[in-house]
């Protein structure tokens, strides 16, 4: 069976595995907008990827603290990332409206995978579950504030 430890580290694996696909979907989306008429919608989702990599930056750092050395082995996908690959989009829109509902369906599937894990018992360090439900907070808002863009569009 698992130890806690090694579903704490894989989890903070298939996060960080997730937040980089999120960011080549953000760059995707970024480049499938009309930069002459799409300057808001640029600059949110550019926004977006500089908080994706702040995230990721952070969860990397709890792994390099991590004693385990399971943190230090070669990442295998597990639980979340498989729900992940299973339920995103591939980007492949053309024009503003497809770009948004890319975006709101990533996100949504991403905001549910943070549900979960704060749902579920979990090894987490308080810190480290006080930081995922920051980020869980700040996911909620991205997803609304990408469901109103496509809405008004």
């Amino acid at each position: 069976m698992e130890n806690n430890t090694n579903t704490h580290a894989g989890q903070l694996h298939d996060l960080i595995q997730i937040l980089t696909e999120r960011l080549q979907i953000y760059s995707a989306a970024i480049s499938c907008a009309d930069a002459d008429k799409d300057i808001s919608l640029i600059a949110f989702l550019e926004k977006c990827m500089q908080l994706t990599q702040q995230f990721k930056s952070e969860l990397n750092g709890i792994l390099a603290k991590e004693d385990s050395p399971f943190a230090k082995q070669q990442w295998v996908s597990g639980s979340l990332y498989a729900r992940w690959r299973e339920e995103r989009s591939s980007l492949k829109p053309i024009g503003r409206h497809q770009v948004m509902e890319v975006c709101e369906k990533m996100e949504s599937v991403l905001l549910h995978i943070f549900q979960n894990i704060l749902a579920a018992p979990s090894s987490f360090t308080q810190s480290t579950t006080e930081m995922l439900k920051s980020q869980a907070m700040l996911q909620q808002e991205i997803f609304e504030q990408i469901k109103d863009a496509k809405n008004r569009s």
